[in-house]
C-alpha cells in the first residue's frame, strides 16, 4: 500500500516499431500526437494509482542509414526531433540494410536497461507498449525491485510469454478509444 499524499513516480517506455505494428493491426498507420498519446496513458495510471504522479515518456526508435535515403533520414530525424521538443524522451538504436530490408539493432537492450533502471530507482509504475518477449527477463527484476510493470497490449497482440509475467495488462483498444479521432492516421 503506498503512502497518502506520496508523489508517485512512472515511466511510460514505447518501442515504436512494435507500437506501430500493433497500430496497422488495428487499421491505424499513424498518431498525429504521440505526447496526447502519453498523456491519455498517463491518465489511465492517475485514475487507477493515484493522481499525485509524475511521468516520463520514453520513445525508442532507429534512423535509417542517410548513406541509402537521405530523405527518408531527414523525415525521421525531423520527427524524432519534433517528440523531443514535446517533452518525450528519444532513444535511438542502430538501423541499417541487410537482406532487402532495414534492421534495428539494440532497442530492445535500451528498453530493458531503463526498466531496471527506472526500478531501481524506485518508481512505481512502469507501462512498456511492446509485445516482446525480450523484456521478460527486464520484467522479472523491475519487479523484484517493488516497480509494477505494465504492458500496453492490443486485444489481438499473442504476446503470450510478456502477458504473464507483466503485473497488468492495459488494453491498447481502450486507449485508443479516448484519442481524440483526429490525432489517430487511419487507413484509407
Amino acid at each position: 500500500m503506498r503512502p497518502i499524499g506520496k508523489r508517485l513516480k512512472s515511466a511510460i517506455l514505447i518501442d515504436e516499431s512494435n507500437a506501430i505494428h500493433q497500430l496497422h493491426d488495428m487499421g491505424i498507420t499513424g498518431i498525429r500526437s504521440w505526447k496526447k498519446f502519453y498523456q491519455v496513458v498517463e491518465d489511465y495510471l492517475k485514475a487507477n494509482y493515484g493522481d499525485k504522479m509524475l511521468t516520463d515518456y520514453n520513445f525508442y526508435g532507429t534512423l535509417p542509414p542517410k548513406q541509402l535515403d537521405e530523405t527518408k533520414y531527414n523525415n525521421r530525424y525531423k520527427f524524432l526531433e519534433a517528440l523531443k521538443h514535446d517533452g518525450i524522451n528519444v532513444y535511438r538504436g542502430e538501423c541499417y540494410f541487410q537482406d532487402n530490408r532495414y534492421v534495428e539493432k539494440g532497442i530492445d537492450l535500451l528498453i530493458g536497461l531503463d526498466l531496471v533502471e527506472f526500478a531501481f530507482y524506485k518508481y512505481e509504475y512502469v507501462v512498456v507498449f511492446s509485445g516482446d518477449a525480450d523484456f521478460v527477463p527486464a520484467v522479472e527484476r523491475a519487479k523484484k525491485n517493488g516497480t509494477l510493470v505494465l504492458a500496453l497490449l492490443g486485444r489481438e497482440k499473442a504476446a503470450f510469454h510478456l502477458r504473464n509475467i507483466v503485473d497488468v495488462v492495459i488494453d491498447l483498444e481502450m486507449i485508443i478509444d479516448q484519442l481524440e479521432p483526429d490525432t489517430l492516421i487511419r487507413k484509407s
